[in-house]
């Protein structure tokens, strides 16, 4: 019998965890920590004296002597668990425990996490606010290898934005759904690319977060982008979330260009442009739509050749018979006077064509809606008493604020 050589408890520890770790890629997260400091965090499989990590980044050879101890799934799951029952429920909380499962390796974990400290975010009008926010969103920004393949990672800019577009669809969490929007916000060259997608893209939730993603993109034209996506796109819910979007920041020079709208040719461009002007929520918008209401029948496009328009005619006429000439006739030495009656029309024939009474009345009650939304009253019914109802409408002041302790 060879005598079996002493080796030290710690040892012993180890090797009895790494036996356990003849696994596939893929079956169980391990954590390793060297000798030298480092962790390693991902799939272990035993390769003759050495042992292959598979991180999220490469694979990393690391010899038995070099380890010093071993977490499984389950032990790096309860550590998590013990310091989250130690952590409060504030944002700023959540969002540490987030980082902490991340470097465990936990993904599941990591995404709950961000997505209850999004939840959990104060208004961002606070300064503690803002700057959780910026810390929130550059860690956002690491999250790449979590959402991509190394693949997608190294592809071209379109292919980029494509595959991270791609995992918005109606599962797609709060967390996951931020690191997206700022993987995008922060992606060199993709203001194009993102144009595209937000008019052409079938999906609705694609739409808005390139949408999003735009706006947030310091390059010039994408706010105005955005203000003509609160009217152009086909779907409600993209013009509604463009509003919502583009409402933070939004001036009077945006209204201005937005309100050309409001005297387009069609009745539909017109609803929505009042609409958008509502949502955005600037009171520079109330002198643009009453000066609009009264004008809500002008110059309205028929439908091109007339197709689908309702169209009809009416006639006033009076008839009367008289001789228009005679015809004579010679008959035995005499003459005989056939006369030619005919019969005079008079009278008022109208023909018309209805262009929309009940599209000039959505038009009314969309610039109605809107205008009750800026000044939270109703201006009432009748357009052409608007502009008394503007007189009368007190100004708006701004709440008292205290200063930040």
């Amino acid at each position: 019998m060879i005598p079996c050589p002493k080796l030290p408890l710690r040892w012993l520890a180890v090797c009895a965890a790494l036996s356990l770790c003849r696994l596939t890629p893929g079956q169980e997260l391990m954590e390793l920590r060297l000798n030298d400091g480092r962790v390693l965090v991902g799939v272990v499989r035993s390769q003759g004296p050495d042992y292959v990590v598979e991180t999220r980044e490469a694979l990393v050879n690391v010899a038995r002597r070099d380890v010093q101890s071993v977490r499984d799934r389950s032990a790096l799951q309860a550590a998590l668990k013990a310091k989250t029952k130690k952590s409060g429920d504030s944002a700023f909380a959540r969002f540490q425990l987030a980082k902490i499962a991340r470097q465990y390796g936990l993904e599941p974990e990591m995404w709950r996490l961000l997505d209850s400290a999004i939840a959990a975010l104060p208004p961002p009008d606070r300064e503690t606010g803002d700057s959780l926010r910026r810390r929130l969103r550059d860690f956002l920004a690491e999250l790449a290898p979590e959402l991509l393949p190394v693949t997608a990672r190294r592809a071209p800019t379109a292919k980029r934005v494509q595959a991270l577009l791609r995992l918005c669809h109606a599962t797609t969490k709060p967390g996951k759904r931020a690191a997206i929007e700022e993987l995008l916000v922060r992606e060199p060259n993709a203001d194009q690319v993102l144009r595209e997608h937000a008019r052409r893209h079938g999906s609705f939730r694609q739409r808005i977060t390139a949408v999003a993603a735009l706006q947030r993109r310091e390059t010039a034209g994408n706010t105005r982008f955005v203000l003509r996506t609160t009217v152009l796109d086909r779907s409600e819910k993209v013009r509604a979330a463009a509003a919502e979007i583009g409402r933070v920041g939004v001036t009077a020079e945006d209204v201005a260009y937005m309100a050309s709208g409001l005297g387009h040719t069609s009745a539909k461009v017109r609803v929505r442009t009042a609409s958008a002007l509502g949502a955005l929520g600037h009171r520079a918008a109330i002198d643009f739509l009453v000066q609009a209401g009264p004008h809500a029948a002008a110059g309205l496009r028929r439908a091109p050749n007339d197709a689908g328009a309702s169209r009809g005619h009416i006639a006033f006429l009076n008839q009367q018979a008289y001789v228009r000439d005679f015809n004579v006739e010679v008959a035995a030495a005499a003459f005989i006077a056939d006369p030619q009656i005919d019969v005079l029309q008079s009278g008022t024939v109208l023909d018309v064509t209805v262009v929309g009474v009940t599209e000039v009345r959505k038009i009314v009650y969309a610039y109605r809606s809107a205008l009750k939304a800026l000044a939270g009253r109703d201006p009432g019914p009748d357009p052409r008493a608007w502009a008394t109802w503007r007189e009368r409408l007190p100004p708006k002041t701004k709440p008292a604020r205290t200063r930040a302790r």
